[in-house]
């Protein structure tokens, strides 16, 4: 019951912070991404990023070492595969607070903002963290869904930090 109450106020905090403006305001500046190496499919509408990928866009870092990118000939509906040991995104939001993500994987649907981190997934909101086999992160709804891997044990944890007073 405790879990549940404290997974729900943990919830009810990402729903209830400005995060829509810096998300906004974050894509509407130029993306940098440098790699070691750069192979783009101009035919196919496919970029690949091999070796120390950093992308830096706004507030919002990103590092792996793989990115593949597939445009499929729409500009603004591209699809980012981050791979990494592991890969790693963060953006500053509205609150002032960072959000952060980790996983061995990471899935970037930009035509509708979801992040989806899969394997050994870690999601940072401020001191809180989600830990999950799988996280789904939807950056506009502000909605999260974590799951555990259907072969092991481990479940799904959250870890909230307790309030700070002012005495």
């Amino acid at each position: 019951m405790k879990t549940l109450k404290a997974s729900a106020f943990f919830l009810l905090a990402l729903l209830t912070s400005n995060t829509a403006t810096a998300l906004s305001d974050d894509f509407k500046q130029q993306a940098s991404i440098n790699a070691d190496n750069q192979y783009i499919d101009l035919a196919k509408n496919i970029a690949v990023y091999k070796g120390n990928v950093t992308i830096k866009q706004g507030s919002i870092e990103i590092t792996a070492d793989r990115l593949e990118v597939y445009n499929h000939g729409e500009h603004g509906v591209e699809l980012m595969v981050l791979i990494g040991r592991p890969a790693r995104f963060s953006q500053r939001v509205g609150d002032g607070n960072n959000i952060s993500a980790q996983a061995k994987e990471i899935r970037f649907e930009r035509g509708t903002n979801i992040i989806k981190l899969n394997r050994s997934a870690q999601l940072t909101w401020g001191k809180n963290v989600v830990k999950g086999d799988t996280i789904s992160y939807d950056m506009v709804r502000q909605l999260l869904n974590a799951d555990r891997n259907a072969n092991k044990k481990d479940q799904v944890t959250t870890i909230l930090q307790p309030n700070e007073s002012k005495n």
